[in-house]
């Protein structure tokens, strides 16, 4: 019943996107003008909200608003028809110089596919007649070649054709200008209307939802503006200084085209480079052309973006690829120039409305899972290798214990859930213990955090090693670690005694291998003053409960340390099924384990009737479960 609600639930989607995505190719010519209103009004609300706060009225800032940006807009489009009238005329005087420099380029080229030629030639000329393919026959010569000429356009044709499409784009354009102007001044309205249809039940959650993406768009508009037009200047005064014709233009072209990501800038280098090339006898206005390309390119990447963006704009690079391709299929060249902002908008809502949110995971850049999640998927797939980089990286910003706590153990623990369910393959969940053992061998082969001592773990295996940290001037307390049932609990007891060898403690780690009985009897003849039980999920309060019974049985003033990993649920009934009994401890981290341990040492070093009292209270003050006698 869920796998056939689930395949309808995704029949439903697709047809949801089938529909939108044929809604949005039919209406281009409306939702293209619209689309752009929409963007250019999140553009200018920053500044008529400026005005407002400095006096203002409503329709006066939005007046001037408007009056200054499309005026601006106007003028670089009108500089730009300009600059295209003057270069037309001069394309021929450039070509002479164009073809000399192509010819001297593609010099080498054109000797070697010359000498391709000929020994293609000559091959051919040595098969036999009935290998030689026989040429076609025309009429009874050679085919005679065949070409279309288009027809004349008459001059009412062309009068029309070319009043239609002026029409088409005066038209267009002022429709933009209206709805920009309409949405600056009724925006509150607009978004009191949005919120009541989304947000029915929640007005608060989707006001704070909306006000932070108009803001985040807004915000990621106007910086795109600032970068592109910023890129563009530069440009159009390097060609200003190099000699390039039209600097303007290719200024301006520049602005437009960074728009497209990744290869806009590129397509507009190439038409001033190829300039350069023409109008030049040498080589050093071309280069001079792609330095200055390269040059602005790097800066505008690794220095204006970062410093307005932030450390980047939260979207992934191969979503921003496949949306513009999208894009462009859809609405041509207005959508490949709209695919960046139109992501960015996507992924703002993604991130903010509950029924979007597969859009911030197609769109963004971060990762999907959480660290543990990603370590086990690699673990999961047989990919070893990428697991250890995964915990190599992590180990780079936390301590190693954080690293256990945060990584290891969860995957360990995920492993033995869904193993113990049925989910999980035998010879897998085999695979996964093994890595994570040579892992966790590994990591105890590293320096130690502290400078002053050093980590001995058996590279083999964990039974029977044992090892001290750097001698200090007390004695170290002897720990025992003993798993609770099977290896998934060793391996989390290997890796708490990494942590206590490195607060000085002289640490066993007790092996499974020859029995819970032979086990018992080790941990009976070392005596050490502290063991500690090492258990995790799924069963980790069950099994370590009998493990402690019959410790207690064989060492009744033992103290026990139970660690049950990664529990997320509260000690306190984890404490009432374990047993009420005195120096017994609870802990659900190894940072936890870390500081209990710690008190407990201290503890030890103090008179026999004062110890009780002050490892209850510094029990108490960490958040640690102590289990006492009631």
């Amino acid at each position: 019943m869920q796998s056939t609600d689930q395949l309808n639930k995704s029949v439903w989607m697709l047809a949801s996107i089938a529909v939108v995505v044929a809604a949005l190719y039919l209406a281009k010519d409306v939702l293209i003008p619209l689309t752009l209103a929409v963007l250019l009004s999140f553009l200018l609300s920053p500044a008529c909200d400026w005005l407002e706060r400095h006096g203002l009225g409503r329709i006066p800032a939005v007046a001037v608003t408007a009056l200054i940006g499309f005026t601006v807009l106007g003028a670089v489009i009108w500089t730009a028809a300009v600059q295209i009238a003057d270069l037309a005329p001069k394309m021929p005087e450039y070509q002479k110089n164009l073809q000399a420099k192509l010819h001297s380029t593609n010099a080498f080229v054109s000797a070697a596919l010359h000498q391709v030629s000929v020994v293609a030639e000559n091959f051919g000329q040595t098969l036999s007649p009935s290998e030689q393919s026989e040429e076609p026959n025309g009429t009874g010569e050679r085919p005679f070649s065949v070409r279309v000429l288009p027809s004349t356009t008459s001059p009412a044709q062309l009068v029309a054709g070319s009043f239609g499409s002026l029409v088409q784009v005066l038209g267009s354009t002022g429709i933009v200008i209206v709805l920009v102007v309409f949405f600056l001044i009724r925006r509150e309205d607009l978004r009191d209307r949005f919120i009541r249809l989304v947000g029915t039940g929640q007005v608060t959650v989707t006001t704070q939802m909306l006000e932070d993406a108009a803001t985040r768009v807004s915000r990621y508009l106007s910086m795109l503006f600032i970068v592109n037009a910023t890129f563009g200047i530069s440009v159009g005064i390097g060609l200003s200084l190099i000699g390039i014709p039209n600097a303007v233009l290719w200024g301006i072209l520049a602005a437009i085209l960074r728009f497209i990501p990744y290869i806009g800038p590129w397509i507009a280098a190439a038409m001033p480079i190829g300039l350069s090339m023409a109008i030049s006898t040498t080589w050093f206005a071309p280069i001079l052309t792609v330095g200055l390309f390269v040059g602005l390119e790097l800066l505008s990447n690794n220095v204006m973006e970062p410093w307005l963006y932030g450390k980047n704009t939260g979207m992934s690079a191969v979503a921003i690829l496949v949306a513009a391709i999208f894009w462009a299929w859809l609405w041509g060249v207005a959508g490949l120039l709209l695919s960046t902002p139109l992501t960015v908008c996507l992924l703002v809502i993604g991130m903010h409305v509950p029924q979007l949110s597969f859009l911030k995971t197609m769109l963004g850049n971060e990762p999907v899972f959480e660290f543990k999640k990603r370590v086990y998927q690699r673990l999961l797939a047989g990919d070893q290798e990428e697991a250890a980089e995964l915990i190599d990286e992590f180990l780079q910003l936390k301590p190693l214990v954080e690293v256990y706590d945060s990584v290891l153990v969860p995957a360990l623990v995920m492993a033995e859930t869904h193993w113990h369910r049925g989910e999980l393959a035998e010879d897998r969940h085999r695979f996964i213990l093994q890595s994570l053992k040579e892992v966790i061998e590994d990591l105890g082969q590293r320096p130690s955090e502290s400078p002053a001592q050093t980590v001995a773990v058996n590279a083999t295996e964990f039974p029977g090693t044992s090892a001290s940290a750097e001698p200090t001037n007390a004695t170290p307390v002897c720990v025992v670690c003993v798993p609770a049932r099977d290896e998934g609990d060793e391996l989390a007891a290997a890796m708490l005694a990494q942590v206590l060898q490195m607060n000085g403690c002289d640490v066993q780690a007790v092996s499974l291998k020859n029995g819970l009985d032979e086990m018992i009897d080790l941990v009976v003849l070392r005596r050490p003053p502290i063991v500690c039980v090492s258990a995790i999920p799924p069963a980790a309060v069950t099994h370590s409960r009998y493990l402690c019974a019959r410790l207690r049985a064989r060492m009744p003033n033992v103290i026990l340390v139970v660690g049950l990993w990664d529990m997320t649920t509260d000690l306190t009934g984890a404490k009432k099924r374990i047993g009420s009994v005195p120096n017994t401890h609870l802990a659900a981290t190894l940072v936890d384990a870390q500081k209990l341990f710690r008190q407990l040492v201290a503890t030890l070093a103090l008179p026999l009737q004062s110890r009780t009292s002050t490892a209850g209270h510094q029990a108490e003050s960490t958040g640690i479960v102590q289990i006492t006698a009631p």
